[in-house]
């Protein structure tokens, strides 16, 4: 059946999930901060969105999971049109951008409208204390992802490559009530395997780019601002003893989320369900993942970049807060935040996502738990 879906952010994640969309039947309008409507320029030249075929990268060819072109039904630049248009809301967009593009949304939201975060990052618990804030008591539904669907690159504007599409995501919905409407809807819309989890944190915690990304990024910051990046993330970047430390963080991740009751996935079991990978360890998969190694010498070149400036303040630095409020000191996710925090001259466990960020700042673990079940 064909939805009215509004897509914010005209990113990497929002190119490759319009064109998907849109070839799906869906009536797409694709919405982009003010700020950066040149992201919509290439588009509307074109008249729809391009799914490349293949890219070069270290001189060989890499082919596309899927390519062609499609007509997007809107392109614009004001929120109000955008949520007017739809009932389902898909927000893809960095960490430190959702707070912004949800305060314009935030006089436009609709009784009944769902808001889906890919990935949510503990987004809707920002989104529902600004809510607070405001007196605004709209029943939205909020939901959170825990990745999203398609690996891609902007080629241009108006151009996308999608190397891979996931097999299954994780998605959770704020009141937790709303669940298994919300993940009918987004198997019907994404075409991909809905795991349904508990609460909100549970998909904050499943994002497991916190296990790989910043150790490894922050670990070889020498060599890629040397090399300027020139070297492969993973098979290069992923060293035994680097994926020793990554082991070590999965390892606080999951200890942490036991004791608020979570039920988490390890490292390898997510890559599992959502890839369909067989590999038994860390640095098996940064070895052999033929997707995470199709893009070449792609290695950060300055920590500047999102696997440590949005990976450690929006992932390691919220769930190394709880477990301070659980009295568990993760020391590998503090020792990488903290080294992050020297080479971009800011405190993240001050500027990041911080508990008092979520609204959860002075709660024990039975508050926090019944405060993240409903959305008022």
């Amino acid at each position: 059946m064909s939805r009215k879906i509004a897509v914010l952010g005209a990113g990497n994640g929002g190119h490759a999930m319009s064109f998907l969309l849109a070839r799906g039947g869906h009536q797409v309008i694709l919405f982009e901060h003010p700020d950066f409507a040149q992201n919509l320029k290439g588009i509307e030249q074109r008249g729809g969105i391009e799914a490349v075929s293949g890219i070069m990268r270290d001189g060989r060819q890499i082919s596309a999971w899927t390519s062609g072109f499609v007509k997007v039904h809107g392109l614009t630049t004001d929120m109000k049109t955008a949520l007017d248009h739809a009932d389902l809301v898909l927000m893809i967009v960095p960490s430190f951008a959702q707070e912004p593009m949800f305060r314009l949304a935030l006089p436009h939201l609709r009784d009944g409208q769902i808001l889906v975060i890919l990935p949510g990052n503990f987004a809707s618990l920002v989104f529902k204390r600004m809510m607070r804030e405001q007196g605004i008591r709209k029943k939205v539904t909020f939901a959170e992802t825990n990745t999203i669907p398609p690996a891609c690159r902007i080629v241009e504007p108006g151009k996308v490559f999608i190397v891979a599409y996931k097999a299954g995501v994780e998605v959770a919905t704020m009141p937790s009530t709303n669940i298994h409407e919300v993940a009918g809807e987004l198997k019907d819309v994404l075409r991909l395997e809905i795991h349904p989890l508990k609460n909100v944190l549970e998909a904050g915690f499943e994002n497991v780019n916190m296990v790989v990304h910043p150790a490894a990024a922050v670990l070889n910051m020498g060599l890629a601002e040397s090399r300027q990046g020139a070297f492969y993330f993973y098979k290069e970047g992923m060293s035994a003893s680097v994926s020793k430390v990554q082991q070590k963080i999965d390892d606080e991740r999951l200890t942490i989320g036991k004791a608020l009751n979570l039920q988490l996935r390890s490292f390898i079991e997510v890559t599992k369900m959502i890839y369909h990978f067989e590999f038994d360890s860390i640095h098996e998969f940064a070895l052999k993942s033929p997707i995470h190694n199709s893009f070449g010498s792609d290695f950060p070149s300055t920590p500047r970049d999102r696997y440590v400036s949005e990976d450690c303040p929006y992932l390691l630095v919220p769930v190394h807060g709880f477990g301070k409020v659980l009295g568990i000191e993760a020391s590998a996710m503090g020792s990488i935040v903290r080294i992050a925090s020297i080479y971009n001259e800011v405190d993240y466990f001050e500027e990041g996502r911080c508990l008092a960020k979520l609204g959860v700042s002075g709660m024990n673990k039975e508050g926090i738990l019944e405060y993240v079940q409903q959305s008022f």
